[in-house]
């Protein structure tokens, strides 16, 4: 079992080693006592690797605040892959983020990604979203869609070649049995250092360019752009609201707002909000703010009840979170977008969305979605 975390723009990461035990929930029972187990693993000074599916936040919502599950899938009530999975460590070691590939690293290689969605499949579930947006029941919603793939040959030389081409603050490797995890995610969902939470919602992307003057021109057009921040502000308060209901009062704040983040394929927009809750646990911050509200819409339930009925296959890890929790209660979960799943037969998924609001192109939509998953090609 491999177990890391990277932070390759501070150039750090974190290897956890020395496996003790796996935590699970596979059903809406099983979810206390988990996060009761993984409490008590902390005490006993374990660190802990956290992988959290986009689904565990229906179960970590009060009882029925979700419709009856309908349309193109339906998640089981229970006994299918866990929605919660905890890998109990003795101990962390710091290390330095893993170096590039060299020619005599083992081979790794991915076909080019296919989505399961045809574009007028994709660009009807968009026109019915703004519907609904015009409706008034919804503000936005993040509409995703899996994109399948093949890989042959070492999953940690892949890795180590996206992650080298694509450094972002809150990378992940994870090797668990038949299971792959890498994870390029540039987004924090939520951080505790010591009494103070800190959660940083990407909103808002634009393409790189080859040329510096038309690269200049699109970032600060993504700066600029009255829809993209208008959609920033909804998430930000709506994650100022989650804080609010841990946060000692007056101290929920937002530390920065609309700044504008460079990566190799993409321009991103993030915003910084923070708040004092020393006595919420990890169990309180996740029931009060998971899953992220920018993978989700506003208002929140409402939109993770639309995209329940309206996204062609559950997202699983994807718009989930990845982290690690540490002996004295701090925790670092990020977002987990861009976001490889590979199987012991060859399979890998990579998942890509983004917010809709009334405002949306279905085209351009569509082309957002294939341009997040450039950093495939390298």
């Amino acid at each position: 079992m491999e177990c890391r975390f990277e932070d390759r723009l501070a150039g750090n990461a974190l290897r956890l080693e020395g496996f003790c035990s796996r935590i699970e929930a596979r059903t809406v029972a099983e979810v206390a006592p988990a996060l009761a187990a993984i409490e008590a693993a902390r005490r006993q000074g374990r660190w802990v690797a956290l992988l959290l599916n986009y689904e565990l936040g229906e179960w970590l919502l009060p009882e029925a605040a979700l419709a009856p599950p309908t349309g193109p899938w339906t998640p089981p009530c229970g006994g299918g892959e866990p929605r919660l999975t905890a890998l109990v460590f003795e101990r962390k070691i710091d290390e330095a983020p893993w170096d590039a590939p060299d020619a005599t690293s083992a081979p790794a290689a991915i076909s080019l990604p296919a989505p399961r969605m045809a574009e007028p499949d994709y660009v009807r579930q968009i026109e019915a979203i703004r519907a609904l947006i015009g409706d008034g029941e919804l503000y936005q919603v993040n509409f995703t869609q899996p994109l399948d793939l093949r890989y042959q040959g070492d999953p940690a030389t892949l890795y180590r070649r996206i992650a080298a081409r694509n450094p972002v603050a809150h990378g992940a490797f994870i090797q668990d049995g038949a299971r792959t995890v890498l994870s390029f995610s540039p987004e924090l969902f939520v951080r505790r250092d010591g009494p103070r939470l800190t959660t940083r919602p990407m909103k808002g992307t634009a393409p790189r360019h080859a040329d510096p003057a038309e690269d200049e021109r699109l970032g600060q057009a993504l700066l600029a752009s009255g829809k993209n921040r208008a959609e920033n502000l909804m998430i930000v308060d709506l994650l100022r609201n989650d804080l609010g209901r841990l946060a000692e009062p007056g101290s929920v704040q937002v530390d920065a707002l609309f700044s504008l983040e460079r990566y190799p394929t993409v321009w991103t927009m993030t915003s910084t909000v923070s708040a004092l809750a020393p006595r919420a646990s990890l169990e309180d911050v996740l029931r009060a703010l998971y899953p992220c509200g920018s993978i989700t819409g506003a208002p929140k339930v409402a939109a993770m009840r639309r995209i329940r009925q309206m996204e062609a296959a559950p997202r699983g890890l994807y718009c989930g979170s990845i982290g690690w929790l540490a002996p004295d209660g701090d925790f670092s979960l990020n977002v987990a977008i861009r976001t490889l799943l590979l199987d012991d037969s060859g399979h890998g998924v990579y998942s890509v969305g983004g917010g809709i609001v009334h405002d949306s192109d279905p085209a351009e939509e569509w082309q957002e979605c294939h341009w997040k998953a450039r950093i495939l090609r390298a």
